[in-house]
This record gives structure tokens, C-alpha cells and sequence, in this order.
């Protein structure tokens, strides 16, 4: 089968990227090609064609304002698609999913559409639902935002878990890892991993400040916040000021190729989404949230498939710096037995080969 993923983003780090990553090693057995929008990191791209050989990556123009260069990367994605016959366009998010419905008109090929996350800047959203046939969904609170939101059907929707690439994931001794990383093995390290936007970037600054209360229960803490985007000068200066009262506690810093060993240096975890399953991987506790309303927080064993199915994104409580700081607290009472059990309930139901299995089960 030969299939196209359409991302219409520049290729740079982030889950979107991750999970078509997942994908593309869980479709190693088809002819994959991949369009990226211009301006993606090279070095990245290079990295993902060294990984995955059989795999073409093709860079195109999606964003901006310059409608020649639309028109013919357009003219240039329906030749790619007749002259390499494709069977099917994966279309990642909702910009991709109107090329690919616009190509559709022209020359008819199956597509689906990608929901990674909420559409906020979408307009008119109940047209999406006629331009949509097949919509994938990542967790069920995508999915009713997609039938109460954007009108869609419940035949439409089809959820499907993340899939992760599980052997890159390992536990590592936190001694041996911080001695790489040179970083204080005798003090209590709370990570922090997410795109630092104005969503999950507002997480970060609701961490700092339940810090106060961490370390009313113990001192010895140090909060990394790894993570880029338009809030992160925002997050660097509260930690400035967090940091001339309390000493140096807090750390910002960019996204890191070796983010497993990030994930193993640390004692407690803050994340959703993909970074939440892959701590879990590494035998970590973690604490849920994706925005600053409501939140999840200790992901227990009991909690897991919940956790899950809404990929770590709940509401089950309001966040405030006290309910946060004592998750986090909690979470660092995690026995060994409960993050194996963890662990082996999310490597059987989130791995790379189910989730390309389930895309693919779409077209049936």
C-alpha cells in the first residue's frame, strides 16, 4: 500500500511529531512518504531519514501569504499523489485536512484527518463535519469536541491511541544519569516536558508556583522545565524571581535530543499526552495536567486505563497550587511494584504497531 501523512507543520519537536513518527515505524511494511511544510529543522529531518530509510520526505509550502507558492505546491501534491499512486492521505490537523479535501475534487483518493488537538483557531466549525469524512481522535475529550463543537457524527469519529516506540523508553539508574547530565543526585528532581504555549505553557508558571507549598514538605527539590515557545520568556523570569528567594531551584531549558535521560534523572514527572506514556515507560511516577483549570494529577494503577483514554487530559480536579504541589507530593510515594504494573498495562495497549493497525483497520 502506498500512503502519504500530510503535516502541514514545519517538522521540528513536538507530540504531533512524535506520534507521526510512531506511525511511520508502525507502517515500516508500506511505502510511506512524508510532506512537510518549509522550514522544518533539517537536522531533524535528516535524523528521521537516517531512521527510517525506505521513508521520502518531501518539503511544501502550506502557511503564509504567498498564493503562487500555494498554487503550485498544490499542482505539486496532486502529481506526487497520481504519480506514486497513492491509497491513502493521513492529513494531520486541520490545515492539512483542507489541502487534502481540496485535492480530493480534483482527484479522488481516500484521506482521514488527524486530531492531535483542539482546533482554537478554526472558524466556521461546523463546516468541517461536511469537509471531513473520517476524523482520528487521540483521547475521548477530542472526540466530544468534535461532536458538540464541530458537529460531527459519532460514525465519523474513531479513536485511537498514541502509539509509542517503547524500546527508546528504558529506566535508567538516576545515579549514573545525573553524574551525564551533571546534575545533584542527592536532591528531589521534578521535571517538567511541553511545548510552552499559551495552553501548556500556562502549566509551567501554575508549577512554579505550587513550589512554595513542594518545598514546605521538603526543601531539597529542583524543578527542570524543559520546553520552547512563546511563553517561555514569561516562565524564565517567574523562575528568576522564584529563584533570588529561594536559591537555585528552578531551570529553564530548551528541547533535548536525549530526552530519556531527562526522564530518568527525575523523580516526579508533570506532563500529558505522549511525555506522561513515555516517563511511565522509564518506571517514573507521574502527575497529569495539560492546562491550568482542571487536571488529572497522580496517574496510579488504578487510574491508568482513564488516564488513557483521555490521554492524560482530565478533569477531575480544579487546579490551584495547593492541589497541585499535593499530587506531586503523593506521587513520590510510588512503589516499584505499582510503575511495573503501569507500565506493562501502557506497552500493551500503546504501542506503535497497534496504533498503525488501527489506522490502517480505518480503511476497512
Amino acid at each position: 500500500m502506498n500512503i502519504l501523512i500530510l503535516f502541514s507543520q514545519p517538522w521540528r519537536v513536538g507530540g504531533a511529531e512524535t506520534h507521526v513518527e510512531a506511525l511511520i515505524k508502525g507502517l515500516e511494511q508500506e511505502k510511506v512518504f512524508l510532506i512537510v511544510n518549509v522550514g522544518s529543522d533539517e537536522k531533524k529531518i535528516d535524523k528521521l531519514k537516517d531512521n527510517h530509510k525506505n521513508l521520502q520526505v518531501i518539503k511544501m509550502q502550506f502557511r503564509g501569504i504567498n498564493i503562487f507558492s500555494w498554487i503550485n505546491d498544490f499542482i505539486k501534491l496532486k502529481n506526487i499523489v497520481c504519480k506514486n499512486k497513492i491509497d491513502i492521505i493521513f492529513a494531520q490537523q486541520r490545515t492539512a485536512g483542507i489541502w487534502t479535501y481540496l485535492l480530493n475534487n480534483f482527484i479522488k483518493v481516500k484521506f482521514t484527518v488527524t486530531m492531535h488537538d483542539p482546533w482554537h483557531r478554526a472558524i466556521a466549525k461546523k463546516i468541517y463535519s461536511k469537509l471531513f469524512s473520517k476524523v482520528l481522535v487521540v483521547s475521548e475529550n477530542l472526540k466530544e469536541i468534535l461532536k458538540n463543537e464541530f458537529s460531527f457524527d459519532e460514525q465519523q469519529i474513531f479513536k485511537i491511541d498514541n502509539g509509542i516506540d517503547f524500546s527508546k523508553f528504558q529506566p535508567i539508574n538516576k545515579k549514573i544519569i545525573c553524574e551525564k547530565l551533571q546534575l545533584p543526585n542527592d536532591v528531589k528532581i521534578l521535571l517538567h516536558v511541553s511545548r510552552l504555549s499559551n495552553v501548556k505553557g500556562a502549566v509551567a508558571l501554575v508549577i512554579i508556583d505550587s513550589m512554595e507549598k513542594v518545598m514546605d514538605y521538603n526543601k531539597n527539590f529542583k524543578l527542570i522545565i524543559i520546553g520552547e515557545g512563546p511563553l517561555k520568556n514569561e516562565i524564565e523570569q517567574k523562575s528568576i524571581k522564584f529563584n533570588e528567594k529561594y536559591g537555585d531551584v528552578i531551570s529553564v531549558i530548551d528541547f533535548q535530543d536525549n530526552i530519556t535521560d531527562w526522564y530518568n534523572c527525575a523523580d516526579s514527572i508533570i506532563a500529558e499526552g505522549r511525555v506522561a506514556i513515555e516517563a511511565l515507560s522509564c518506571l517514573k511516577p507521574v502527575v497529569a495536567i495539560r492546562n491550568n483549570n482542571k487536571f488529572i494529577g497522580y496517574i496510579t494503577k488504578e487510574k491508568i486505563p482513564y488516564a488513557c483514554d483521555v490521554n492524560f487530559d482530565g478533569l477531575d480536579q480544579v487546579v490551584s497550587s495547593d492541589s497541585l504541589a499535593q499530587e506531586i507530593i503523593v506521587s513520590l510515594t510510588q512503589t516499584n511494584e505499582e510503575a511495573e504494573a503501569i507500565k506493562h498495562y501502557i506497552i500493551k495497549r500503546l504501542n506503535f504497531n497497534e496504533m498503525a493497525n488501527r489506522y490502517l483497520s480505518v480503511l476497512k
